[in-house]
C-alpha cells in the first residue's frame, strides 16, 4: 500500500536517521497487542485481518524497534477474552519492570460496536462505544460476556496513568457504526449489539463509590485528556475497513512508520502523512501529540511544513501562529532540530493560517518537502523591559544588552512608561521582582508577578524574560479583521460564540456520581469577567457556535501570576478539514464535564512558598488574575506551540484538573478569571 507520497518524503526524512535500520532500540517501550478474528458466538461475523495487523504490530516492536520479548504482550483470538483484556491492561498498572513515563503501547484490532447505555449510567450521549472480546455472547459463571464499553477503558487508563504516567499510546483499529457489513474480501470491522446493558456492568473497575470519578466521555473522545494518546482508524460515523486479509489503517500505520523512520515523526506529523484511506479519516486525539512515536521526546519548538504551489512555496503558519511579514524562519529537512538547511526563510505575504516565503541561501530544488521553525517575529513583537536603576542589576543588564546586540527582534530596554515588563530589586534584599505592565492585568487587580528570583540565578531571570516573551506575544495576538462572527453570511454582528462559565457539584442521581452544572446552572462569566472566590469548587464551561458555519476552537488558560500556558481543548488531529472534529454549526460542547473531554480544574490562590535552595520566593496570594483565550478557526490548525510551563519551577500556580475548501478565518474571545482570597 506505499504509496508515492510516502516514498517521496522518505527520502528526506531518512537522510537525517543517524541509525541505520534495525539499529533502534526501544527496550523501555511495554506493549499490550490485541487481534481478534475467530469470535466464540457464531452470530458475530469473523474478521480475515485482525490477528494479522496484531502479529505485523508485534513484528514492527521486535525486529525494528528492538523491544524487548518479554515487555509485548500478545492477545490472539480465543486469549483475548473479556477478563484477559481487562487483566493485561491492569497488569500494566501493576508491572514493577515499568518506571514512570516508560512509553506503554496498547493495541486493538477487532470488531466495536456501540449501544445505549442502561438509564442509570452517566453517560452524555445515547450512545456509547466499546470493543468486542473473543468471548462476546457466551456465557461464564451463569452471566453472559458483554463488550467493553469506552467508560470502562477510560478509568482503567486513567489508572494506568495515574500509576506509570501519561506516556500512553492507544491505537484502534475498529469502529463503532454498528452495520456488520461485509462485501468480499472488504470487511468492516463493527458489529450490532442487541444486549441490554446491566447497570452493574464492570463495577469492580468502577468501584462503589463514584464521588472522585470524574466522568469519562462517550465515543472514545479523550480531547482533553492527558492520561493517553488515542490513534483512531476513524471518524465514530466512518468504517474501519479491511481488504486483503489486512486492516488498512493498521497497515498503511506500518508502512508509513517503517518508510519514514519512527524517529522522525510524531503522533501529529504521523496523522499528517499517511496516504489517503477512502471512506476513513484517521485521527490523533489527546494532549501529547508533539511527543515522537513510543519515546519521552518532546518535538523542540514549532515546525511548519513548506509546500510549493505553482511557483511560490508557501508555509504552513499564518498570523493566527503569530507571523508577521517581518519574521524569519530557519529551514529544516524534517520537524527535528537536528535536521537543518543551510538556508533561511523570509515572509512575502501574511494570510490566517498559511504565508508566502522567499527561500534564502538554499537549492529551490531541494525543498519542499522542508520544514520551518521561527527565528525571529520582528522587531513589533519585541519584549519591552524596564530595569530599575539599581546597580544590583548591572550585571543582568550587561547580558540582556548582548541578548539585544545579538536578537534585537526579541528585547528591548524601555523606560518606564513604555516597557511591558519591569524588573526591580525588592527593597535591601537579593532577588529580583517582576511586574507586567499590562493596563488590562492592572485593572484587575495584579500589579506584581507574586515570585522573586536571586540574584545569583541571572539563568533563571532570563527564563523568566523568555516566558513573558511568549506570553505576551500569545495573549496579545489577534487578527486584524474580525470578521469570523457571521461566518460569511451577511446580518448584523453577533458575538461568534458564547461561552458559559459554570460551578459543577456531584450529581447523586444516579448510581455512577459524577460532576456537572450545579442546579440552576447560572453562568458566571459577566461580559467576558468571572469573579470567583478561592477554594474547592470545580469549575467547567460550555462553548456553542452562534454561527453558520464550521468552527475548530482551541482554549488556553494564561496565568498572569506565574506565567504559564496551559491547553483545555484542542480538536482531533486529522489529515484533511473534518467537520466531524469541528464545533458544529449551532452545536456546542463542554470543556470539563460531559463529552468534550477534560477534568474539571479548580482555581485557587497560593501560600508563600520557596524552593529548597530558597533561589525562587513565593509571596502569599491575596489575586489570582487569568485569561481563557479561545482561538477560533475555519480550518484546522496546529496551536500546540503556544502551552509553556511557569519559568519559576515548582512553586508554580495550580489548576487542578481532574476535505471541502473552508473560508480561511479566525478570531478570539477573551475572559478574564479573577480568584480573590476568601474575606476580600
Amino acid at each position: 500500500m506505499q504509496s508515492q507520497e510516502i516514498i517521496s518524503q522518505a527520502r528526506t526524512l531518512s537522510s537525517i536517521s543517524n541509525q541505520p535500520a534495525g539499529a533502534k532500540h526501544f527496550g523501555s517501550l511495554f506493549a499490550l497487542i490485541i487481534g481478534i478474528d475467530e469470535y466464540a458466538a457464531p452470530e458475530v461475523a469473523p474478521l480475515l485481518g485482525a490477528v494479522a495487523d496484531a502479529r505485523a504490530m508485534k513484528c514492527y516492536l521486535r525486529d525494528k524497534l528492538c523491544v524487548p520479548e518479554a515487555n509485548i504482550r500478545t492477545l490472539l483470538d480465543t486469549q483475548a477474552t473479556r477478563s484477559d483484556i481487562i487483566k493485561g491492561i491492569r497488569e500494566l498498572t501493576n508491572n514493577p519492570s515499568i518506571t514512570r513515563n516508560d512509553p506503554i503501547l496498547i493495541f486493538y484490532a477487532g470488531h466495536g460496536t456501540e449501544a445505549t447505555p442502561p438509564k442509570d449510567w452517566d453517560a452524555e450521549q445515547s450512545k456509547i462505544e466499546m470493543i468486542v472480546p473473543q468471548d462476546y455472547r457466551m456465557m461464564k459463571d451463569g452471566k453472559r460476556v458483554h463488550c467493553i464499553p469506552d467508560l470502562s477503558i477510560g478509568i482503567l487508563l486513567e489508572d494506568l496513568a495515574n500509576a506509570k504516567g501519561n506516556n500512553i499510546t492507544v491505537i484502534l483499529d475498529c469502529c463503532h457504526s454498528g452495520s456488520g457489513t461485509r462485501d468480499g474480501h472488504r470487511r468492516v470491522r463493527s458489529v450490532k449489539d442487541s444486549e441490554d446493558i446491566p447497570n452493574d456492568l464492570d463495577i469492580d473497575i468502577w468501584g462503589t463509590s463514584m464521588a472522585n470519578r470524574v466522568k469519562i466521555p462517550p465515543e472514545f473522545k479523550y480531547l482533553g485528556s492527558a492520561s493517553h494518546l488515542l490513534l483512531a482508524a476513524c471518524a465514530s460515523n466512518q468504517s474501519a475497513m479491511e481488504n486483503n486479509g489486512r486492516g488498512v489503517f493498521t497497515q498503511a500505520l506500518l508502512e508509513t512508520i517503517t518508510t519514514l523512520g519512527v524517529e522522525n515523526l510524531t503522533y501529529a506529523t504521523l496523522i499528517k502523512h499517511l496516504p489517503d484511506l477512502p471512506g476513513q479519516q484517521p485521527r490523533c486525539e489527546g494532549r501529547h501529540r508533539n511527543r515522537f512515536l513510543f519515546t519521552k521526546k518532546i518535538q523542540d519548538g514549532p515546525f511548519y511544513e513548506l509546500k510549493k504551489s505553482g511557483e511560490a512555496y508557501v508555509l504552513e503558519a499564518g498570523s493566527v501562529h503569530g507571523v508577521t511579514k517581518e519574521a524569519e524562519f530557519a529551514l529544516y529537512k524534517a520537524a527535528d532540530i537536528h535536521s537543518k538547511h543551510p538556508g533561511k526563510l523570509t515572509v512575502l505575504s501574511v494570510g490566517s493560517t498559511t504565508s508566502t516565503v522567499e527561500l534564502h541561501g538554499v537549492d529551490p530544488v531541494e525543498v519542499p518537502p522542508a520544514f520551518a521553525s521561527p527565528t525571529s517575529f520582528g522587531k513589533a513583537k519585541a519584549l519591552r523591559i524596564y530595569l530599575s536603576d539599581n546597580r544590583k542589576l548591572d550585571s543582568l543588564r550587561y547580558r540582556i544588552q548582548r541578548e539585544i546586540e545579538s536578537r534585537p527582534d526579541l528585547y528591548i530596554l524601555a523606560n518606564p512608561e513604555e516597557a511591558q515588563l519591569h524588573i526591580q530589586v525588592h527593597d535591601h534584599e537579593e532577588t529580583a521582582t517582576f511586574a507586567l505592565a499590562n493596563a488590562l492585568v492592572q485593572t484587575l487587580g495584579l500589579t506584581q508577578i507574586p515570585f522573586r528570583v536571586s540574584l545569583r540565578e541571572e539563568d533563571v531571570i532570563i527564563k523568566v524574560i523568555e516566558a513573558t516573551y511568549a506570553f505576551n506575544l500569545y495573549l496579545n495576538n489577534h487578527p486584524a479583521n474580525l470578521d469570523i462572527e457571521n461566518h460569511g453570511v451577511k446580518g448584523s454582528y453577533q458575538e461568534p460564540v458564547s461561552i458559559h462559565f459554570t460551578k459543577l457539584e456531584k450529581q447523586e442521581g444516579n448510581r455512577w456520581s459524577s460532576l456537572a452544572p450545579a442546579a440552576g446552572g447560572e453562568n458566571l462569566n459577566k461580559n467576558n469577567q468571572v469573579d470567583i472566590v478561592s477554594g474547592d469548587t470545580r469549575y467547567g464551561l460550555k462553548i456553542t457556535n452562534n454561527t453558520e458555519g464550521y468552527l475548530y476552537p482551541y482554549l488556553f488558560l494564561f496565568n498572569c501570576n506565574d506565567l504559564s500556558i496551559a491547553s483545555f481543548y484542542t480538536p482531533p488531529t486529522t489529515k484533511y478539514a473534518d467537520r466531524d472534529a469541528s464545533l458544529q454549526k449551532g452545536g456546542s460542547i463542554t470543556v470539563g464535564y460531559g463529552d468534550g473531554g477534560g477534568r474539571p480544574w479548580r482555581h485557587m490562590v497560593q501560600p508563600a512558598q520557596q524552593d529548597a535552595r530558597e533561589t525562587i520566593v513565593r509571596d502569599e496570594e491575596d489575586l489570582q488574575v487569568e485569561f481563557f483565550k479561545l482561538i477560533l478557526t475555519t480550518k484546522p490548525v496546529d496551536l500546540s506551540f503556544i502551552e509553556q510551563h511557569t519559568p519559576f519551577g515548582k512553586l508554580h500556580n495550580r489548576v487542578d484538573r481532574g476535505s471541502a475548501e473552508l473560508v480561511d478565518k479566525w478570531e478570539t474571545v477573551l475572559v478574564a478569571v479573577v480568584v480573590k482570597r476568601q474575606g476580600l
